[in-house]
């Protein structure tokens, strides 16, 4: 137990060093790096807990993976890059007017930043942490039926997205103001909601290799939730899109949204798996 905690501890801190470090030198717009520079005492804490959840999240699949070498490095590398980095800054690349200090080439250079710790410590991960069992059983895959459950899926997105806002708009005076303007600003209400459904479709179809990384059914759905409040968990990292007591208000209605959407998303496409 000491040995598991040290090393997935190293394996935090490389992914936090990494993680920042390529943060850092990215060669960013100077309106973004005004953007992004922030004097908040506790940023380095707060990326050192998204760098943990995310590391957590690698540990427990790499864990209770029946898939080895380069074949898991890969599926692993694909679901937390595209589930996480990808999918953050892609409705940004879209709307790069709401975020205009942000240019195509900082989305970019974002997405990069968070696919290189993937790199340098996922092999560390499978190293350390794959199980020396049979590999080999997997069951597999009815892909006809994809289509139809990322459909559902991308419906349950948009209600989640819709539920959460809606209870948010209950809880908190600072949320209704924010959301009410949002909206307004919004060109077509239509078009946002296919957006949104297109960002569900995107989010299920980004997790589904973990179905062949993984065999029990609590094992998917406990995965597909943790890589899920991970995209939530994001905006616990101070940033100048939003004010303070706004982050926290957004970091609940996301992280809240992202565990029903998970645990939904989860069910639906482990029925996947054939016998």
């Amino acid at each position: 137990m000491i040995k598991t905690v040290a090393k997935l501890m190293l394996c935090i801190i490389l992914y936090a060093v990494v993680y920042m470090a390529a943060s850092a030198v990215m060669p960013y717009s100077l309106s973004m790096k005004e953007m992004s520079s922030s004097d908040n005492p506790f940023l380095m804490l707060y990326m050192l807990i998204y760098c943990a959840c995310v590391c957590f999240t690698m540990y427990f699949i790499i864990k209770h993976a029946h898939f080895s070498g380069m074949k898991l490095y890969l599926n692993i590398v694909f679901v937390m890059f595209f589930a996480l980095s990808f999918m953050t800054h892609i409705e940004t690349l879209l709307f790069g007017s709401t975020f205009f200090a942000a240019t195509k080439a900082d989305i970019f250079l974002l997405m990069l930043s968070g696919l290189l710790p993937l790199i340098a410590t996922v092999q560390l991960f499978i190293k350390f942490f794959q199980l020396r069992e049979d590999l080999s059983m997997r069951n597999k895959i009815n892909y006809k039926n994809i289509p139809v459950k990322l459909g559902i899926i991308g419906i349950i997105y948009l209600c989640s997205y819709i539920l959460l806002g809606f209870l948010m708009t209950l809880i908190f005076d600072d949320f209704v103001t924010h959301y009410g303007e949002a909206i307004e600003n919004t060109p077509n209400v239509f078009l946002n909601a296919a957006i949104q459904i297109s960002r569900g479709i995107l989010y299920g179809a980004f997790v589904i290799p973990l179905l062949n990384i993984l065999n029990a059914k609590r094992d998917f759905i406990l995965s597909v939730c943790m890589v899920f409040l991970c995209a939530g968990i994001q905006l616990i990292i101070p940033n100048e899109l939003f004010p303070e007591n706004l982050r926290y208000i957004y970091l609940i209605e996301m992280t809240g949204a992202m565990l029903l959407f998970g645990i939904i998303a989860g069910n639906l496409l482990w029925k996947l798996k054939m016998s």
